[in-house]
């Protein structure tokens, strides 16, 4: 597949995501209730599997073609050896620990498609929720070469 067959996927899910959220703020960066958090300025934690089929129904696209694009484009961060995108974290939030199987999705992703389609003019925050620090040797190792968690993203 083409590059550009790749940006015309990528428009559209944004395109998809942004227009969902603008209908429906509370799929994004809400505990609880959202299909995906912002952890860190460079990420955000989806879970899967809602945040695929999620986004397959709002970018009307096949969710095999959803992921394969996300994973194609850089969009995922994915495990050096097996590109599997998909990983299980235990996350702290309101004095509860949660273990949950995610993705990381770059927030330039999310981030542009709410802000090109959804409505939303200022920066984006990041949500109550945490990875909890026992988690992080391993996060920086599936993580390989690329940019790491912050701090911020981590609580005791």
């Amino acid at each position: 597949m083409s590059l550009q067959d790749y940006k015309s996927r990528i428009d559209r899910l944004q395109k998809g995501l942004g227009k969902a959220f603008a209908e429906n703020p509370f799929i994004l960066n809400i505990p609880g209730k959202s299909i995906a958090l912002k952890v860190d300025p460079y990420y955000y934690v989806a879970f899967e599997p809602a945040f695929t089929e999620n986004l397959s129904r709002f970018g009307v696209m096949l969710q095999k073609n959803v992921r394969d694009t996300l994973v194609r484009t850089g969009n995922l961060v994915t495990d050096q050896q097996t590109r599997n995108p998909i990983v299980k974290i235990r996350m702290k939030w309101d004095e509860r620990t949660y273990s949950m199987q995610v993705c990381f999705v770059e927030s330039g992703f999310i981030d542009q498609a709410l802000k090109i389609y959804g409505g939303v003019k200022a920066e984006i925050g990041l949500a109550e929720i945490r990875i909890l620090s026992s988690e992080r040797e391993r996060l920086e190792k599936f993580f390989g070469e690329r940019t790491l968690l912050k701090s911020v993203a981590f609580v005791d």
